[in-house]
């Protein structure tokens, strides 16, 4: 299922970015979007491709369920200037898949990280070899505490016997190893987890949990203000050095002088 929406924002957020923030992910973008509809993110254009169930591993097939390669691929490329592509992945990934497939299938967890974290990276850097200056952000920490089983996503997530300590464990790990991935790759990161976790628990935050206990996305409006704030001053501090295309004309007149 895939949710694509735009809005032209307010005059919320001084100094707008000029280019399109392109956010590509699963559901979890739900909070940022909320937040660019209530005007925080100004008059910095925006738009949202939101494919429903969407995981990093999936990224290698063309043919998975959610076909989220084939759509993502369908809205960057070719490539087009004034655009930065911003992804959030991996929640589906580390609160479900890996533990559901390690139950089933006897894979091992430590297997399934690591090739899920090889399928974004593939993706990234097909990304980036387009032209652009992708940013992965960081995997969004587990909600859904042990024994819920309200609502759709909890009675799914119920087959999965990883407790949430074991869950969000997974998805520190997975964060980090994106960040070294990132690094290596020359992939811009943005890691949203010093915002929302407990210092002390190493869980989320209840400041951020959803108001519906049975709701796995963050609180919209306290996640989405932080979002906002993280995002467009990420963008502003890398785009005087982030890579641009120079068009044949422009390069003619440089060499002519002009």
């Amino acid at each position: 299922m895939t949710d694509r929406s735009t809005n032209t924002g307010s005059d919320a957020v001084d100094k707008p970015v000029l280019d399109t923030l392109h956010f590509l992910g699963d559901s979890h973008l739900r909070v940022p979007r909320a937040a660019y509809e209530a005007g925080l993110f100004g008059k910095t254009p925006c738009v949202f491709e939101l494919v429903r169930g969407a995981t990093a591993v999936g990224l290698r097939h063309p043919t998975s369920k959610t076909q989220a390669l084939v759509q993502y691929r369908s809205s960057l490329l070719p490539y087009r200037r004034g655009v930065i592509p911003i992804f959030q992945i991996g929640e589906v990934d580390c609160g479900f898949v890996i533990w559901l497939r390690a139950q089933r299938r006897g894979e091992s967890v430590d297997a399934q990280l690591l090739a899920s974290i090889s399928a974004y990276r593939a993706f990234l850097r097909e990304i980036k070899a387009a032209g652009y200056c992708p940013i992965a952000t960081s995997a969004t920490l587990p909600t859904l505490q042990d024994g819920a089983l309200e609502g759709e996503i909890s009675l799914l997530r119920a087959k999965v016997k990883a407790s949430y300590r074991e869950r969000t464990d997974l998805t520190l790990r997975y964060n980090e190893m994106l960040r070294a991935g990132c690094v290596e790759d020359g992939i811009d990161y943005l890691d949203f987890t010093p915002d929302f976790i407990d210092t002390e628990t190493r869980l989320l935050n209840e400041w951020f949990r959803h108001p519906d206990r049975n709701d796995h996305h963050l609180h919209p409006e306290r996640a989405g203000a932080i979002w906002v704030a993280r995002v467009l001053d990420f963008v502003r501090r890398r785009v005087p050095s982030a890579p641009r295309k120079t068009s044949l004309f422009r390069r003619w007149l440089r060499i002519l002088g002009y």
